[in-house]
C-alpha cells in the first residue's frame, strides 16, 4: 500500500486488487479513518497477466500521479538471489536460510549505500521519459482531428470522475471498431479463397493489431 495525504486518500497497489477490493470495505472498513478514500492499482508487473479488462481498469499507466510503477520489490531481488540457488540446492534447511540471510542483508546494505545515486538516476530517467512521451503526443494531437480530440477528453475526464465507483467506465481505453468497419473474421471472409492457412493468420493478426 502506497500512502499519501489522508486527506486526499490513499493508493492500494496488489497484485489481484481486482478481487481484494470487492471486500475490503468489509473487512476492515471500521479500522479506517471516515470517510477515507481508497484508490486502488496492479502494478505493471502483474497486470499484464490479468485479464483485458484489469489493465484498463487497473493499471496506474491510467490513474493521474501514480505514474508507471512495476507495484513490486521482492521479484526484483529474486533475480539477484538466482545466481546462488546452484550452491545451495543441495545444502541443508538451516545452511539455505543462513545463506539467504547473508546475501539479502548484503543487498540491503548496497540499496542504504547508494539510494541517493538510484534515486538521482530514476529522476533523470523520468524527466528524460516524460520529455519523449510529451513530444510524442504532441506529434499525434497535431495529427488528429481537433474535434476528436475534444470528444477523446471529455470521454476520459467523465470515465476518471466516475471510475472509482465503477471501474468499468474505463473500458473506453480498449480498442474499438470505427463506424463501417467490420470485425476481424468478417475481414478475412472476402479474401479466405485461395490462401494459405499462413496467410490467413497473418492478415489475422494484422487485424487484431490493428484495432489494439
Amino acid at each position: 500500500m502506497t500512502g499519501v495525504d489522508p486527506d486526499q486518500g490513499i493508493l492500494f497497489i496488489y497484485d489481484i486488487v481486482c478481487q481484494y477490493i470487492i471486500y475490503l470495505q468489509d473487512r476492515i472498513g471500521h479500522h479506517l479513518l471516515p470517510g477515507l478514500e481508497i484508490d486502488r492499482t496492479i502494478g505493471l508487473f502483474h497486470v499484464h497477466t490479468h485479464k483485458e479488462q484489469c489493465f484498463f481498469r487497473y493499471s496506474p499507466s491510467f490513474i493521474p500521479g501514480a505514474a508507471t510503477v512495476c507495484g513490486e520489490i521482492m521479484e526484483s531481488l529474486w533475480a539477484a538471489l538466482n545466481g546462488i540457488s546452484q550452491s545451495i540446492r543441495t545444502a541443508t534447511l538451516a545452511h539455505r536460510a543462513e545463506v539467504l540471510d547473508d546475501h539479502a542483508c548484503d543487498s540491503n546494505h548496497k540499496k542504504l549505500l547508494g539510494m541517493t545515486k538510484f534515486l538521482s538516476r530514476r529522476h533523470k530517467d523520468a524527466a528524460e521519459n516524460l520529455e519523449e512521451a510529451e513530444k510524442y503526443l504532441d506529434q499525434l494531437t497535431r495529427a488528429a482531428d481537433p474535434l476528436a480530440i475534444q470528444a477523446w477528453t471529455q470521454e476520459i475526464e467523465d470515465a476518471e470522475a466516475t471510475r472509482l465507483v465503477d471501474p468499468a467506465v474505463m473500458d473506453i481505453y480498449g480498442a474499438r471498431a470505427m463506424p463501417g468497419t467490420v470485425a476481424p473474421a468478417e475481414a478475412l471472409a472476402p479474401s479466405a479463397e485461395g490462401k494459405s492457412a499462413m496467410q490467413l493468420w497473418l492478415e489475422l493478426a494484422l487485424v487484431v493489431e490493428e484495432r489494439q
